[in-house]
């Protein structure tokens, strides 16, 4: 059974992702976690990306390497250094090694705007925004790096995520403001849209992509294939809370109309298909919030 080892434990996705592991009773697996309060029975180490010795030592016995570190937290200094020294420190532990595979989670922020057809694989990434523009500039790292060195890496391209426990994005937000009866700030119009996946599902994707055989470099988005308005987002967020929710536009600069991609790709090669609907979905993250 392959050695899995998994950075970026304590975040958002990696709590998801290591809970899953250990109840479907995934052997050999260490997570990289940046806090002693994770809890998990899974092996665990303190560690962080941009730190090369412990790195190399800790990842030398790994088969399939999930980083998930570089997740945006505010800070355009951090995210930059996270993503593209950490990504250098990451690929230079695994150079020379036979038979590893890296699996590198990315966004479909990469693309840009695209108003008119979900965002294939194959299209010309056009990111409009810092964001986008550094996960892209990481991605061509990685492909370059696995081209040279012969690694293979899978690059997921995610869409917006969403579920129990995350702290930002417009659905947290709608979320609190409805256990607070306070109001949500919506950014320009409201009716820009974006491909929304619970985060069930985006485990569920990296799960199948762990288990895969696909060998060199890779892109594959692991979306909804969907699109909703902010607007319409309320709206669902209010029928299943029961609950008037206020809000305001905030005046800001016109951000990308829509943001989709497809996932047929995803069903092809790794079986996957997205299980939680937007409203199942939301229902279970309302729920998780009036818990807390």
């Amino acid at each position: 059974m392959a050695n899995i080892i998994v950075l970026g434990g304590s975040g958002f996705i990696g709590k998801s992702l290591i809970q899953r592991l250990e109840r479907n009773n995934f052997k050999n697996v260490k997570v990289m976690v940046n806090s002693t309060k994770i809890k998990s029975n899974l092996e665990k180490f303190q560690g962080n990306i941009l730190d090369k010795t412990i790195l190399k030592n800790e990842i030398r016995n790994g088969d399939v390497i999930v980083n998930l570190v570089g997740q945006y937290n505010g800070n355009i200094s951090n995210f930059i250094d996270l993503n593209i020294n950490g990504g250098l420190n990451l690929l230079e532990s695994c150079k020379g090694k036979k038979n590893i595979k890296i699996i590198l989670i990315s966004s479909i922020d990469v693309y840009g705007e695209c108003v008119y057809y979900p965002s294939k694989e194959k299209d010309e990434p056009s990111p409009q925004y810092d964001y986008g523009l550094i996960k892209l500039f990481t991605e061509k790292i990685y492909e370059n790096f696995a081209s040279i060195h012969g690694l293979d890496v899978i690059v997921l391209r995610l869409s917006n995520l969403y579920g129990p426990n995350k702290k930002n994005g417009l659905i947290s937000n709608i979320l609190k403001a409805i256990k607070k009866n306070g109001t949500v700030s919506i950014n320009h119009n409201g009716k820009q849209q974006r491909d929304y996946l619970f985060v069930g599902d985006a485990v569920e994707g990296i799960i199948k992509t762990i288990q895969c055989k696909l060998k060199k470099y890779n892109v594959i988005n692991i979306s909804s294939g969907k699109r909703y308005r902010s607007t319409e987002i309320i709206k669902l967020v209010q029928e299943l809370s029961h609950k008037k929710l206020k809000f305001k536009l905030k005046k800001t600069a016109p951000d990308e109309k829509c943001m989709w991609a497809n996932n047929f790709k995803a069903k092809k090669l790794l079986k996957f298909a997205p299980k939680i609907s937007i409203k199942q979905g939301l229902d279970l993250t309302l729920k998780c919030f009036e818990k807390y």
